[in-house]
């Protein structure tokens, strides 16, 4: 009996249907939850990066004190360089002032104007065209 003699019932590996599938679902369960685990992981050093930069953010605004809001001396338009100069007898001459009020309060002085006549025709047009109320109002001396 030295040979080794086969079983006289041969074992069959059998797997059900629904075990098959059971076996894909886990599968493809334990892939989704790796991909979740990584993206959490990315999101965090995300989050980490964000609260640094608004952490300097804050600092520098702290440093820099309170902001000044300051119109535009020069304008580029078409490659070329447009600057806003007024002399001042030209100053003394704007008599009307036109005023952007927006709904939530705010004003915006636009531009000033020689007379009553031409800050009207202008403050007439801007109303067509914004949400807000358009003041006229005196330049005071």
């Amino acid at each position: 009996m030295t040979e080794e003699s086969e079983p006289a019932v041969k074992r069959q590996k059998r797997i059900s249907p629904l075990a098959k599938a059971n076996k894909q679902a886990f599968k493809a369960a334990r892939s989704r939850a790796e991909k979740t685990s990584q993206q959490i992981v990315e999101a965090k050093e995300i989050r980490t990066q964000f609260k640094d930069i608004h952490e300097r953010a804050v600092e520098s605004q702290v440093e820099q004190g309170p902001l000044v809001p300051v119109e535009a001396q020069m304008e580029i338009e078409d490659d070329d360089w447009v600057y806003q100069s007024v002399d001042e007898e030209t100053l003394r001459e704007l008599s009307h002032r036109v005023v952007l009020q927006t709904s939530a309060g705010k004003r915006k002085v636009l531009f000033e104007t020689q007379n009553l006549n031409e800050a009207m025709d202008c403050a007439a047009r801007i109303v067509e065209f914004s949400d807000g109320c358009v003041l006229v109002e005196t330049v005071d001396p």
